[in-house]
């Protein structure tokens, strides 16, 4: 008689069979998933509001670890308990003091210039070793004014300057949907923000430490002014991007056509940039070697020009800010050197898994910010492609390798650009097809030749380069003008994004026939996100500001203010790209005012009655008599019923 427990028996059977047959299948790329486990136990830690002490996490990596030896099983969760334990480890190292409250009034000090560069509106600074009595690390200050623009040549890293300035605290995480911005200069090691109040003035000191880190930032500052110096202000700021990695001169209204367009990524110094100057490099120095007869015949001038070619991305890595794309780049650029020079073939996906690895050791915060999550997202996916999906003909070949390129990346990274931008586009394919040949060909070969001709203070290079510059501009402001150019998407819950990562993790890394679970887990992700509840108010500290999705492309608030910033990210979280007031003509028909202490909104078809006033429910009809207004007109259900509390300290959604 076939009983239960014989039908239990066989099903586990199978279930060992089949993990069995799994591994061994998979098990030539295991490493592959070392930096997914590794991850994971990173983002447990930053998403717990109180972690463990650190003995206990370091007790339980060391049990795990003894036993892992024996039960093999174990070292799946050993590589996250590490994970968790590094990034644990990092941020008690970083022990970044932040400034708890604003000041209330302009404070005068002395501090060092750790770097400067100039904005559209005016300079900033970055400043350390500040003579105020409370300890600080490294200081954001902005100065605005035309005065500001003309002085930031006079200014230089490793300055010693006066500042009369206010200080304000960082701000915390608004609401869940928001990004994290105080987490993210908790790691930079900046502890306030502030406004400079007066010219700042430089101060004669005898003493001045000279590290490798301040000459590297003053050679960076250097190139700033050279490239300044000569080409306008536009230009400029796309070159300083291009070269130094320093994007924030770049204008609001011409930071948007590269969104709009999809061609954003050319600013951000990645593995496009390192790619183009490494092989340039590698190419250049073999053909000049093969010009040398007896170089030729006795020395592997491959080998020779591999190793020039390397030396010569780090020297870029450093000189454009050693950003993480960079860093992700680099690392993947050194791996297929060393196959060169020991006459290996490079595994790709493996280098993308070696290259997470180091940077999750060295850096685990790097994980939760966009530069990693777009940058690793994009190249897992295009790698993948090209080993699984994709044979090109000879004929048109480049054409094809940018298609494919533009759309797997543009598809890899649109679930980071909805949750970290709440923006996605679809001209990318177009804009690309002429931007990355005009990248790869002329502007960064240019942008070497420019580096190489300013160690010798000549400038003309740059000139040439202003002509590639101007198309990549002029490129991106037509494509941006296309219709579909860029879409406001709502914020997707943590457990969507969570299904769309791993979905996607199995479909790329896995290669047994399980990963085709991956295209069903993205179906259910994305079905779970279009039908995901969008919050529709939100009322910030002390009730000052208030507003609601009242549409689906429009948010109307009493008065932003000091919320300004926050309730705009807030509007884009809702997928709505319009902010208005209460009073605009826009918010008219969805807001009316009950009262001095009372306001009535329309939120996509819902009516919210928003008071002050504890006692409203109670004396709701007595009101409604007295005011004489119609509160359930055009409305089908009764109005909710929201006290706006004075006393709550954070960000409410409903």
């Amino acid at each position: 008689m076939y009983t239960i427990r014989d039908f239990l028996s066989h099903f586990c059977n199978d279930i060992r069979i089949q993990v069995k047959n799994f591994y061994e299948h998979e098990r030539m790329r295991i490493l592959n998933f070392v930096p997914v486990v590794l991850g994971m136990g990173i983002c447990c830690f930053f998403n717990l509001d109180n972690p463990p002490a650190l003995i206990w996490s370091v007790s339980f990596c060391l049990i795990l670890l003894a036993l892992s030896g024996r039960f093999k099983f174990l070292r799946i969760l050993l590589i996250f308990c590490l994970g968790f334990t590094i990034s644990q480890l990092r941020t008690i190292y970083v022990d970044t003091p932040m400034l708890e409250k604003t000041s209330e009034e302009p404070q005068s000090f002395f501090a060092t210039i750790d770097s400067c560069y100039r904005t559209e509106s005016g300079t900033n600074f970055i400043v350390k070793d500040s003579s105020l009595k409370i300890r600080l690390n490294k200081i954001f200050l902005s100065w605005r004014g035309k005065q500001a623009k003309d002085s930031v040549n006079d200014f230089m890293p490793g300055d010693r300057v006066s500042f009369f300035a206010k200080l304000t605290s960082l701000k915390e995480q608004p609401f869940a949907q928001a990004y994290n911005f105080k987490r993210q200069q908790y790691f930079n090691k900046i502890s306030a923000r502030g406004f400079i109040m007066s010219p700042p003035k430089k101060v004669e000191y005898i003493y001045q430490e000279i590290t490798l880190s301040l000459l590297i930032d003053k050679l960076r500052h250097k190139i700033n002014q050279k490239i300044d110096e000569v080409l306008d202000f536009d230009n400029a700021s796309i070159a300083k991007a291009l070269v130094t990695g320093t994007k924030s001169s770049i204008s609001k209204n011409l930071r948007d056509n590269f969104v709009r367009s999809g061609t954003a990524h050319v600013l951000a110094i990645s593995g496009l940039h390192i790619g183009v100057v490494g092989l340039f490099i590698f190419t250049f120095i073999r053909l000049l070697l093969c010009c040398f007869a007896r170089i030729s015949m006795y020395y592997n001038v491959k080998k020779i020009a591999a190793i020039v070619s390397l030396v010569g991305a780090v020297i870029f890595y450093f000189i454009s800010g050693c950003s993480v794309s960079a860093m992700r780049a680099l690392i993947m650029h050194s791996l297929v050197i060393l196959a060169i020079i020991l006459d290996r073939e490079a595994l790709t996906m493996r280098s993308i898994a070696v290259a997470a690895t180091i940077i999750m050791i060295l850096s685990p915060e790097a994980i939760m910010f966009p530069s990693f999550q777009l940058s690793f997202s994009a190249v897992i996916a295009i790698v993948a492609f090209y080993e699984k999906c994709w044979d090109f003909s000879p004929r048109f070949k480049m054409l094809t390798n940018i298609i494919a390129t533009t759309v797997v990346a543009t598809l890899s990274t649109s679930i980071f650009s909805v949750f970290v931008f709440n923006q996605l586009t679809l001209n990318s394919i177009f804009a690309n097809i002429f931007m990355i040949p005009l990248m790869s060909f002329f502007i960064m070969p240019m942008v070497i030749v420019s580096l190489l001709c300013m160690t010798m203070d000549v400038t003309f290079p740059l000139k040439i380069l202003d002509f590639g510059i101007s198309a990549m501009i002029k490129l991106a402001e037509f494509s941006s003008t296309f219709s579909g150019s860029l879409f406001v998407m709502h914020s997707p819950s943590s457990l969507v994004m969570a299904i769309l990562i791993f979905s996607a993790l199995i479909f790329t890394l896995i290669h047994h026939k399980i990963r085709w679970i991956g295209p069903v887990g993205l179906s259910i992700g994305i079905l779970l996100y279009y039908f995901q509840e969008i919050p529709r108010i939100i009322i910030s500290p002390s009730a000052k500001a208030y507003g609601a999705r009242v549409d689906n492309d429009l948010t109307c608030f009493n008065h932003c203010g000091y919320f300004r910033s926050t309730l705009s990210a807030w509007t884009k979280s809702v997928g709505c790209s319009r902010r208005e007031n209460f009073k605009s003509k826009a918010c008219r028909k969805f807001v009316e005012q009950l009262d001095d202490d009372s306001v009535k909104i329309s939120a996509d078809g819902q009516d919210f009655i928003l008071t002050r006033n504890p006692d409203f429910s109670k004396n709701f009809e007595k009101i409604t008599k007295d005011s004489e207004k119609e509160i359930y007109k055009n409305s089908q259900k009764t109005p909710t019923i929201i006290f706006l509390d004075k006393t709550n300290t954070k960000f409410r959604q409903i």
